[in-house]
Protein backbone atom coordinates (compact mmCIF):
# COMPACT_ATOMS: atom_id res chain seq x y z
CA UNK A 1 0.00 0.00 0.00
CA UNK A 2 2.84 2.41 0.87
CA UNK A 3 4.55 1.74 -2.47
CA UNK A 4 1.29 2.29 -4.35
CA UNK A 5 0.70 5.58 -2.54
CA UNK A 6 4.09 6.96 -3.52
CA UNK A 7 3.64 5.71 -7.08
CA UNK A 8 0.42 7.74 -7.32
CA UNK A 9 2.18 10.78 -5.90
CA UNK A 10 4.99 10.34 -8.37
CA UNK A 11 2.58 10.15 -11.30
CA UNK A 12 0.78 13.28 -10.11
CA UNK A 13 4.13 15.04 -9.97
CA UNK A 14 4.51 14.59 -13.71
CA UNK A 15 1.35 16.58 -14.43
CA UNK A 16 1.28 19.04 -11.51
CA UNK A 17 2.48 22.08 -13.42
CA UNK A 18 -0.71 23.39 -14.95
CA UNK A 19 0.29 27.04 -14.74
CA UNK A 20 2.85 29.08 -16.60
CA UNK A 21 6.15 29.82 -14.82
CA UNK A 22 4.98 33.38 -14.15
CA UNK A 23 1.71 32.18 -12.64
CA UNK A 24 3.45 29.54 -10.55
CA UNK A 25 5.85 32.07 -9.04
CA UNK A 26 3.57 35.07 -8.89
CA UNK A 27 6.64 37.27 -9.42
CA UNK A 28 5.86 40.71 -10.83
CA UNK A 29 7.22 41.39 -14.31
CA UNK A 30 9.62 43.98 -12.93
CA UNK A 31 11.37 41.28 -10.87
CA UNK A 32 11.01 38.26 -13.15
CA UNK A 33 14.16 39.12 -15.12
CA UNK A 34 16.43 38.80 -12.08
CA UNK A 35 18.98 36.03 -12.55
CA UNK A 36 17.63 32.97 -10.64
CA UNK A 37 21.04 32.11 -9.21
CA UNK A 38 21.55 35.64 -7.91
CA UNK A 39 18.05 35.69 -6.43
CA UNK A 40 18.58 32.40 -4.61
CA UNK A 41 21.98 33.54 -3.34
CA UNK A 42 20.43 36.75 -2.01
CA UNK A 43 17.59 34.78 -0.44
CA UNK A 44 20.06 32.45 1.26
CA UNK A 45 21.98 35.42 2.66
CA UNK A 46 18.82 37.09 3.98
CA UNK A 47 17.54 33.85 5.47
CA UNK A 48 20.80 33.31 7.37
CA UNK A 49 20.65 36.87 8.73
CA UNK A 50 16.99 37.19 9.68
CA UNK A 51 15.25 33.79 9.68
CA UNK A 52 17.62 30.95 10.61
CA UNK A 53 17.71 32.03 14.27
CA UNK A 54 14.13 30.68 14.59
CA UNK A 55 13.55 28.41 11.58
CA UNK A 56 17.03 26.84 11.59
CA UNK A 57 19.71 26.94 8.91
CA UNK A 58 17.84 24.36 6.78
CA UNK A 59 14.31 25.43 7.73
CA UNK A 60 13.67 22.58 10.16
CA UNK A 61 12.40 24.76 13.00
CA UNK A 62 15.53 24.17 15.09
CA UNK A 63 17.17 27.61 15.27
CA UNK A 64 18.78 28.80 18.53
CA UNK A 65 15.69 30.89 19.39
CA UNK A 66 13.22 28.06 18.60
CA UNK A 67 12.97 26.70 22.18
CA UNK A 68 11.65 30.07 23.34
CA UNK A 69 8.77 30.29 20.82
CA UNK A 70 5.14 29.27 21.23
CA UNK A 71 3.62 28.53 18.77
CA UNK A 72 6.83 27.01 17.44
CA UNK A 73 8.69 28.19 14.36
CA UNK A 74 7.38 26.62 11.14
CA UNK A 75 9.23 23.61 9.74
CA UNK A 76 9.64 24.06 5.98
CA UNK A 77 10.82 20.48 5.45
CA UNK A 78 7.21 19.34 5.91
CA UNK A 79 6.11 21.56 2.99
CA UNK A 80 2.90 22.51 4.82
CA UNK A 81 2.52 26.26 4.56
CA UNK A 82 -0.37 27.96 6.33
CA UNK A 83 -1.32 30.60 3.75
CA UNK A 84 -1.89 29.19 0.28
CA UNK A 85 -4.02 30.08 -2.75
CA UNK A 86 -3.60 27.00 -4.99
CA UNK A 87 -6.02 24.12 -5.25
CA UNK A 88 -3.38 21.54 -4.27
CA UNK A 89 -2.46 23.37 -1.05
CA UNK A 90 1.03 24.48 -2.16
CA UNK A 91 1.91 28.19 -1.95
CA UNK A 92 2.60 30.47 -4.87
CA UNK A 93 5.58 32.77 -4.41
CA UNK A 94 3.09 35.59 -3.94
CA UNK A 95 1.63 33.68 -0.96
CA UNK A 96 5.06 33.39 0.63
CA UNK A 97 5.79 37.06 -0.03
CA UNK A 98 2.44 38.08 1.46
CA UNK A 99 3.28 36.07 4.58
CA UNK A 100 6.68 37.76 4.85
CA UNK A 101 5.21 41.19 4.24
CA UNK A 102 2.46 40.86 6.87
CA UNK A 103 4.01 38.43 9.32
CA UNK A 104 1.81 35.97 11.20
CA UNK A 105 -0.21 37.77 13.89
CA UNK A 106 -0.82 35.30 16.69
CA UNK A 107 2.76 34.01 16.53
CA UNK A 108 6.25 35.40 17.04
CA UNK A 109 6.67 35.80 13.26
CA UNK A 110 7.01 39.56 12.66
CA UNK A 111 6.27 41.50 9.49
CA UNK A 112 9.20 41.96 7.11
CA UNK A 113 7.48 44.50 4.88
CA UNK A 114 10.27 46.98 5.52
CA UNK A 115 12.65 44.87 3.42
CA UNK A 116 13.03 45.87 -0.25
CA UNK A 117 10.53 44.14 -2.55
CA UNK A 118 13.20 42.20 -4.41
CA UNK A 119 14.50 40.85 -1.08
CA UNK A 120 11.06 39.52 -0.17
CA UNK A 121 10.83 37.60 -3.45
CA UNK A 122 14.39 36.33 -3.02
CA UNK A 123 13.50 35.05 0.45
CA UNK A 124 10.37 33.36 -0.91
CA UNK A 125 12.44 31.56 -3.57
CA UNK A 126 14.94 30.37 -0.97
CA UNK A 127 12.20 29.13 1.38
CA UNK A 128 10.61 27.11 -1.44
CA UNK A 129 13.99 25.62 -2.31
CA UNK A 130 14.60 24.68 1.34
CA UNK A 131 11.19 23.03 1.58
CA UNK A 132 11.75 21.03 -1.59
CA UNK A 133 15.29 19.93 -0.77
CA UNK A 134 14.61 18.99 2.85
CA UNK A 135 11.40 17.14 2.00
CA UNK A 136 13.27 15.15 -0.66
CA UNK A 137 16.00 14.37 1.88
CA UNK A 138 13.44 13.02 4.34
CA UNK A 139 11.70 10.95 1.67
CA UNK A 140 15.02 9.39 0.68
CA UNK A 141 15.78 8.57 4.31
CA UNK A 142 12.32 6.99 4.66
CA UNK A 143 12.92 4.96 1.50
CA UNK A 144 16.26 3.69 2.76
CA UNK A 145 14.82 2.84 6.14
CA UNK A 146 12.01 0.70 4.71
CA UNK A 147 13.95 -0.50 1.63
CA UNK A 148 11.50 1.07 -0.85
CA UNK A 149 13.29 1.49 -4.22
CA UNK A 150 10.27 3.17 -5.89
CA UNK A 151 10.09 5.86 -3.24
CA UNK A 152 13.84 6.35 -3.46
CA UNK A 153 13.62 6.83 -7.24
CA UNK A 154 10.64 9.20 -7.08
CA UNK A 155 11.57 11.23 -3.98
CA UNK A 156 12.57 14.26 -6.04
CA UNK A 157 9.37 14.18 -8.13
CA UNK A 158 7.20 13.86 -5.02
CA UNK A 159 8.98 16.78 -3.33
CA UNK A 160 8.49 18.94 -6.42
CA UNK A 161 4.80 18.02 -6.57
CA UNK A 162 4.27 18.87 -2.91
CA UNK A 163 5.95 22.27 -3.26
CA UNK A 164 4.65 23.35 -6.69
CA UNK A 165 1.24 25.08 -6.81
CA UNK A 166 -1.27 24.04 -9.46
CA UNK A 167 -4.44 26.00 -10.36
CA UNK A 168 -5.08 29.22 -8.43
CA UNK A 169 -8.19 29.30 -6.30
CA UNK A 170 -11.00 31.26 -7.94
CA UNK A 171 -11.82 34.75 -6.73
CA UNK A 172 -14.92 35.03 -4.51
CA UNK A 173 -18.04 35.82 -6.54
CA UNK A 174 -19.45 38.32 -4.07
CA UNK A 175 -19.84 39.22 -0.40
CA UNK A 176 -23.34 39.08 1.05
CA UNK A 177 -25.14 42.15 2.33
CA UNK A 178 -25.11 42.84 6.06
CA UNK A 179 -28.67 41.61 6.57
CA UNK A 180 -28.04 38.35 4.69
CA UNK A 181 -24.73 37.83 6.49
CA UNK A 182 -26.27 38.28 9.94
CA UNK A 183 -28.82 35.55 9.31
CA UNK A 184 -27.49 32.95 6.88
CA UNK A 185 -23.80 33.76 7.44
CA UNK A 186 -24.14 33.40 11.21
CA UNK A 187 -25.79 30.00 10.77
CA UNK A 188 -22.95 28.85 8.50
CA UNK A 189 -20.37 30.10 11.02
CA UNK A 190 -22.05 28.06 13.75
CA UNK A 191 -22.03 25.01 11.49
CA UNK A 192 -18.47 25.17 10.15
CA UNK A 193 -16.40 27.44 12.43
CA UNK A 194 -17.83 27.71 15.94
CA UNK A 195 -16.49 24.34 17.11
CA UNK A 196 -13.01 25.88 17.22
CA UNK A 197 -13.53 29.65 17.07
CA UNK A 198 -16.51 29.62 19.51
CA UNK A 199 -20.03 30.81 18.73
CA UNK A 200 -19.02 34.46 19.19
CA UNK A 201 -15.70 34.17 17.32
CA UNK A 202 -13.54 34.64 20.40
CA UNK A 203 -11.59 31.42 19.83
CA UNK A 204 -10.47 28.78 22.28
CA UNK A 205 -8.36 29.04 25.41
CA UNK A 206 -6.74 25.61 25.36
CA UNK A 207 -4.42 24.74 22.45
CA UNK A 208 -4.89 21.62 20.33
CA UNK A 209 -2.35 19.56 18.38
CA UNK A 210 -1.44 20.56 14.85
CA UNK A 211 -0.67 17.99 12.17
CA UNK A 212 2.93 17.64 13.36
CA UNK A 213 1.97 17.27 17.03
CA UNK A 214 2.91 20.79 18.09
CA UNK A 215 0.28 22.89 19.86
CA UNK A 216 -1.70 25.81 18.49
CA UNK A 217 -5.19 27.14 18.97
CA UNK A 218 -8.02 28.81 17.10
CA UNK A 219 -7.59 32.54 17.63
CA UNK A 220 -9.97 35.28 18.68
CA UNK A 221 -11.28 36.68 15.38
CA UNK A 222 -12.95 39.59 17.18
CA UNK A 223 -9.52 40.75 18.39
CA UNK A 224 -8.16 40.80 14.83
CA UNK A 225 -6.01 37.65 14.94
CA UNK A 226 -6.15 36.99 11.20
CA UNK A 227 -3.14 35.28 9.68
CA UNK A 228 -3.87 36.37 6.13
CA UNK A 229 -5.76 39.64 6.45
CA UNK A 230 -9.43 40.70 6.36
CA UNK A 231 -9.96 41.21 2.60
CA UNK A 232 -12.67 38.98 1.04
CA UNK A 233 -10.11 37.30 -1.21
CA UNK A 234 -7.91 36.36 1.77
CA UNK A 235 -10.86 35.14 3.83
CA UNK A 236 -12.11 33.07 0.89
CA UNK A 237 -8.69 31.44 0.53
CA UNK A 238 -8.67 30.48 4.23
CA UNK A 239 -12.13 28.93 3.86
CA UNK A 240 -11.40 27.01 0.65
CA UNK A 241 -7.81 25.94 1.32
CA UNK A 242 -7.95 25.77 5.10
CA UNK A 243 -4.58 26.23 6.80
CA UNK A 244 -2.39 23.27 5.76
CA UNK A 245 -0.63 21.61 8.65
CA UNK A 246 -3.09 22.98 11.21
CA UNK A 247 -6.42 21.64 12.44
CA UNK A 248 -8.30 24.05 10.14
CA UNK A 249 -9.54 21.99 7.15
CA UNK A 250 -10.58 23.17 3.66
CA UNK A 251 -14.32 23.85 3.37
CA UNK A 252 -16.19 23.78 0.07
CA UNK A 253 -19.31 25.94 0.04
CA UNK A 254 -21.84 26.88 -2.59
CA UNK A 255 -21.23 30.42 -3.92
CA UNK A 256 -24.23 31.86 -2.05
CA UNK A 257 -23.13 30.20 1.18
CA UNK A 258 -19.56 31.43 0.78
CA UNK A 259 -20.81 34.97 0.14
CA UNK A 260 -22.91 34.85 3.32
CA UNK A 261 -20.05 33.51 5.43
CA UNK A 262 -17.65 36.12 4.07
CA UNK A 263 -20.14 38.84 4.93
CA UNK A 264 -20.51 37.54 8.48
CA UNK A 265 -16.74 37.27 8.97
CA UNK A 266 -16.26 40.86 7.86
CA UNK A 267 -18.83 41.97 10.43
CA UNK A 268 -17.26 39.76 13.10
CA UNK A 269 -13.80 41.33 12.75
CA UNK A 270 -13.87 44.98 13.91
CA UNK A 271 -12.54 47.40 11.26
CA UNK A 272 -8.81 47.99 11.65
CA UNK A 273 -8.37 45.39 14.39
CA UNK A 274 -6.33 43.01 12.25
CA UNK A 275 -3.98 45.75 11.07
CA UNK A 276 -3.13 46.91 14.60
CA UNK A 277 -1.28 43.62 15.13
CA UNK A 278 0.93 43.97 12.04
CA UNK A 279 4.45 45.23 12.72
CA UNK A 280 5.35 48.44 10.92
CA UNK A 281 8.65 50.20 10.74
CA UNK A 282 8.60 53.91 11.60
CA UNK A 283 11.12 56.70 11.88
CA UNK A 284 11.58 58.30 15.31
CA UNK A 285 13.32 61.67 15.45
CA UNK A 286 15.27 62.50 18.60
CA UNK A 287 14.99 66.29 18.82
CA UNK A 288 17.46 68.50 20.66
CA UNK A 289 16.36 69.81 24.04
CA UNK A 290 18.26 71.92 26.60
CA UNK A 291 18.63 68.96 28.99
CA UNK A 292 17.82 65.31 28.34
CA UNK A 293 15.25 64.33 31.00
CA UNK A 294 15.26 61.32 33.32
CA UNK A 295 11.71 61.72 34.61
CA UNK A 296 8.83 60.45 32.48
CA UNK A 297 6.72 63.61 32.97
CA UNK A 298 9.50 66.16 32.54
CA UNK A 299 8.38 69.15 30.38
CA UNK A 300 11.31 68.36 28.07
CA UNK A 301 9.14 65.61 26.58
CA UNK A 302 6.55 68.14 25.42
CA UNK A 303 6.68 68.22 21.62
CA UNK A 304 8.99 65.20 21.42
CA UNK A 305 8.46 62.72 18.61
CA UNK A 306 6.63 59.59 19.75
CA UNK A 307 5.72 56.48 17.77
CA UNK A 308 3.37 53.58 18.46
CA UNK A 309 5.16 50.24 18.33
CA UNK A 310 3.52 46.83 17.79
CA UNK A 311 4.83 44.04 20.01
CA UNK A 312 4.61 40.27 19.40
CA UNK A 313 4.94 37.86 22.33
CA UNK A 314 7.53 35.16 21.75
CA UNK A 315 5.46 32.92 24.03
CA UNK A 316 1.82 33.76 23.41
CA UNK A 317 -0.68 34.18 26.24
CA UNK A 318 -3.79 36.28 26.77
CA UNK A 319 -2.10 38.83 29.04
CA UNK A 320 0.83 39.54 26.72
CA UNK A 321 1.69 43.16 25.98
CA UNK A 322 0.88 43.92 22.34
CA UNK A 323 1.77 47.59 21.95
CA UNK A 324 3.91 50.34 23.42
CA UNK A 325 4.91 53.92 22.67
CA UNK A 326 8.47 55.17 22.25
CA UNK A 327 9.72 58.78 22.42
CA UNK A 328 13.25 60.18 22.11
CA UNK A 329 15.15 63.44 22.77
CA UNK A 330 18.79 64.39 23.24
CA UNK A 331 20.75 67.44 24.36
CA UNK A 332 23.88 66.98 22.28
CA UNK A 333 25.70 64.91 24.86
CA UNK A 334 23.00 62.66 26.35
CA UNK A 335 20.20 60.61 24.78
CA UNK A 336 16.89 59.88 26.54
CA UNK A 337 14.36 57.28 25.34
CA UNK A 338 10.95 56.86 26.99
CA UNK A 339 9.11 53.54 26.62
CA UNK A 340 5.51 53.36 27.87
CA UNK A 341 2.84 50.64 27.83
CA UNK A 342 -0.44 49.74 29.52
CA UNK A 343 -0.28 47.43 32.54
CA UNK A 344 -3.48 47.38 34.58
CA UNK A 345 -2.30 45.13 37.39
CA UNK A 346 0.98 46.54 38.61
CA UNK A 347 1.80 43.10 39.97
CA UNK A 348 4.65 40.66 40.08
CA UNK A 349 4.61 36.90 40.48
CA UNK A 350 6.97 35.03 42.77
CA UNK A 351 8.00 31.53 41.72
CA UNK A 352 10.07 29.07 43.68
CA UNK A 353 13.14 29.64 41.52
CA UNK A 354 12.58 32.96 39.76
CA UNK A 355 11.03 36.36 40.13
CA UNK A 356 8.73 37.28 37.25
CA UNK A 357 8.47 41.04 37.28
CA UNK A 358 7.48 43.77 34.88
CA UNK A 359 10.40 44.86 32.75
CA UNK A 360 11.52 46.56 29.56
CA UNK A 361 14.52 46.54 27.28
CA UNK A 362 15.84 48.51 24.34
CA UNK A 363 18.14 47.12 21.67
CA UNK A 364 20.24 49.52 19.60
CA UNK A 365 22.40 48.94 16.55
CA UNK A 366 24.29 51.08 14.05
CA UNK A 367 23.97 48.45 11.28
CA UNK A 368 21.47 49.35 8.50
CA UNK A 369 19.61 45.99 8.66
CA UNK A 370 20.76 44.14 11.80
CA UNK A 371 19.39 40.74 12.80
CA UNK A 372 16.58 41.12 15.31
CA UNK A 373 15.91 37.89 17.19
CA UNK A 374 19.55 36.97 17.36
CA UNK A 375 20.44 40.01 19.48
CA UNK A 376 23.43 40.82 17.35
CA UNK A 377 25.77 38.60 15.39
CA UNK A 378 29.51 37.97 15.34
CA UNK A 379 31.11 41.20 14.18
CA UNK A 380 27.77 43.05 14.32
CA UNK A 381 27.13 43.84 18.00
CA UNK A 382 24.00 45.40 19.44
CA UNK A 383 23.55 47.21 22.71
CA UNK A 384 20.93 45.81 25.09
CA UNK A 385 19.55 47.97 27.91
CA UNK A 386 17.45 45.83 30.25
CA UNK A 387 15.41 47.25 33.16
CA UNK A 388 13.36 45.25 35.70
CA UNK A 389 10.82 46.75 38.06
CA UNK A 390 12.07 44.57 40.89
CA UNK A 391 15.10 42.33 41.17
CA UNK A 392 15.63 39.23 43.26
CA UNK A 393 18.30 40.93 45.33
CA UNK A 394 15.93 43.85 45.94
CA UNK A 395 13.10 41.57 47.03
CA UNK A 396 14.87 40.06 50.04
CA UNK A 397 13.29 41.43 53.19
CA UNK A 398 10.82 43.61 51.30
CA UNK A 399 7.82 41.28 51.07
CA UNK A 400 6.35 42.97 54.13
CA UNK A 401 5.99 46.07 51.96
CA UNK A 402 3.59 44.45 49.54
CA UNK A 403 0.09 43.12 50.08
CA UNK A 404 -0.66 39.58 48.87
CA UNK A 405 -3.59 39.21 46.48
CA UNK A 406 -5.76 36.15 47.29
CA UNK A 407 -6.01 33.41 44.69
CA UNK A 408 -8.69 34.21 42.15
CA UNK A 409 -11.13 31.77 40.60
CA UNK A 410 -13.04 28.74 41.86
CA UNK A 411 -11.58 26.29 44.38
CA UNK A 412 -9.79 23.28 42.92
CA UNK A 413 -11.81 20.23 41.96
CA UNK A 414 -11.50 17.08 44.10
CA UNK A 415 -8.10 15.54 43.53
CA UNK A 416 -6.79 18.66 41.76
CA UNK A 417 -3.83 20.53 43.23
CA UNK A 418 -3.86 24.33 43.14
CA UNK A 419 -0.42 25.82 42.67
CA UNK A 420 0.59 28.08 45.53
CA UNK A 421 2.02 30.90 43.42
CA UNK A 422 1.25 34.19 45.14
CA UNK A 423 0.53 37.39 43.30
CA UNK A 424 1.64 40.60 44.97
CA UNK A 425 0.19 44.01 44.19
CA UNK A 426 2.87 46.65 44.14
CA UNK A 427 2.39 49.85 46.11
CA UNK A 428 4.91 52.03 44.34
CA UNK A 429 4.70 54.80 46.89
CA UNK A 430 6.25 52.40 49.38
CA UNK A 431 8.35 50.21 47.07
CA UNK A 432 10.02 52.26 44.35
CA UNK A 433 10.87 50.55 41.05
CA UNK A 434 14.46 49.63 40.50
CA UNK A 435 16.69 52.14 38.71
CA UNK A 436 19.33 49.60 37.73
CA UNK A 437 19.92 48.75 34.06
CA UNK A 438 21.78 45.73 32.71
CA UNK A 439 23.82 47.09 29.80
CA UNK A 440 25.12 44.32 27.54
CA UNK A 441 27.03 44.42 24.26
CA UNK A 442 25.74 41.31 22.48
CA UNK A 443 26.94 39.46 19.38
CA UNK A 444 24.25 36.77 19.17
CA UNK A 445 22.19 34.49 21.41
CA UNK A 446 24.95 31.92 21.79
CA UNK A 447 27.39 34.61 22.90
CA UNK A 448 25.09 36.17 25.53
CA UNK A 449 26.48 34.28 28.55
CA UNK A 450 29.93 35.70 27.86
CA UNK A 451 28.78 39.07 26.52
CA UNK A 452 30.45 42.27 27.63
CA UNK A 453 28.66 43.85 30.60
CA UNK A 454 28.98 47.62 30.81
CA UNK A 455 28.45 49.14 34.25
CA UNK A 456 27.01 52.53 35.04
CA UNK A 457 26.58 53.99 31.55
CA UNK A 458 22.78 53.73 31.32
CA UNK A 459 20.37 55.25 33.84
CA UNK A 460 16.69 54.40 34.19
CA UNK A 461 13.78 55.99 35.99
CA UNK A 462 10.35 54.36 35.97
CA UNK A 463 6.89 55.12 37.23
CA UNK A 464 3.67 53.12 37.25
CA UNK A 465 0.60 55.32 37.38
CA UNK A 466 -3.05 54.87 36.41
CA UNK A 467 -2.39 51.48 34.87
CA UNK A 468 0.55 52.50 32.71
CA UNK A 469 4.31 52.06 32.94
CA UNK A 470 6.68 54.78 31.72
CA UNK A 471 10.39 53.98 31.74
CA UNK A 472 13.05 56.49 30.74
CA UNK A 473 16.48 55.20 29.65
CA UNK A 474 19.27 57.77 29.52
CA UNK A 475 22.92 57.52 28.52
CA UNK A 476 25.80 59.55 27.13
CA UNK A 477 25.84 59.76 23.36
CA UNK A 478 29.38 58.44 23.06
CA UNK A 479 30.37 55.57 25.34
CA UNK A 480 33.69 53.98 26.08
CA UNK A 481 33.04 50.65 24.38
CA UNK A 482 31.79 51.88 21.00
CA UNK A 483 30.91 55.24 19.37
CA UNK A 484 27.39 53.98 18.68
CA UNK A 485 25.43 57.12 19.61
CA UNK A 486 26.48 60.23 17.74
CA UNK A 487 24.40 63.35 16.88
CA UNK A 488 23.37 63.40 13.23
CA UNK A 489 23.47 59.62 12.96
CA UNK A 490 20.70 57.15 12.15
CA UNK A 491 20.42 54.09 14.38
CA UNK A 492 18.10 51.12 14.73
CA UNK A 493 16.13 50.60 17.94
CA UNK A 494 13.85 47.74 19.03
CA UNK A 495 11.81 47.23 22.20
CA UNK A 496 10.91 44.38 24.53
CA UNK A 497 8.39 44.29 27.40
CA UNK A 498 7.74 41.73 30.16
CA UNK A 499 4.42 41.40 32.04
CA UNK A 500 5.41 39.99 35.42
CA UNK A 501 1.82 39.40 36.54
CA UNK A 502 1.42 36.92 33.66
CA UNK A 503 4.67 35.13 34.48
CA UNK A 504 6.87 36.75 31.81
CA UNK A 505 10.54 36.18 32.55
CA UNK A 506 13.71 35.56 30.58
CA UNK A 507 12.90 34.84 26.92
CA UNK A 508 9.15 34.97 27.58
CA UNK A 509 8.53 38.55 26.50
CA UNK A 510 6.97 40.73 23.79
CA UNK A 511 9.24 42.27 21.16
CA UNK A 512 9.07 44.80 18.33
CA UNK A 513 10.83 44.93 14.99
CA UNK A 514 13.53 47.50 14.33
CA UNK A 515 12.49 51.15 14.24
CA UNK A 516 14.63 53.91 12.77
CA UNK A 517 16.06 56.37 15.30
CA UNK A 518 17.34 59.64 13.82
CA UNK A 519 19.39 61.87 16.09
CA UNK A 520 19.11 65.56 15.23
CA UNK A 521 22.56 67.06 14.57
Amino acid sequence: MRTLLFAILALSACSVSRTTPAEASGIPASLSEVEPGAKLARGSELFATHCAVCHGARGRGDGPAAPFLFPPARRFDQARFRLVSAENGAPFDRDLVATLRRGMPGSAMPAWGWLPEEDLWALAAHVRRLAREELETDLRLDASRVNDPLLLAEAGSIARARTTPDRPLAEPVRVASAAEARAHGRALFQQHCAQCHAADGTGEVEPRPDEDGTLNWARDLTAGFLKGGPAPRELAHRIRAGMPGSSMPPTELAPADEAALLGFLQELVPPGSSERLVHRRASLRARRVPLAPLEARDPAWDGADEIEVVLAPLWWHEEAVLEASLAAVHDGSTLALRLAWADETGTLRLFSDALATDGAALQLSSAPHPPLFGMGAPGSPTQLWHWKALRVEDAAGLLDLVVPTPHAGPPPAPGEVQSDVPLYRRFLARLAPSERVDHVVAEGIAALPGATRVAGEVEARAEWQAGRWSVVFRRALVGDETPLLVPGRTLQVACAVWNGAAGDAGARKSISIWQELVLDP
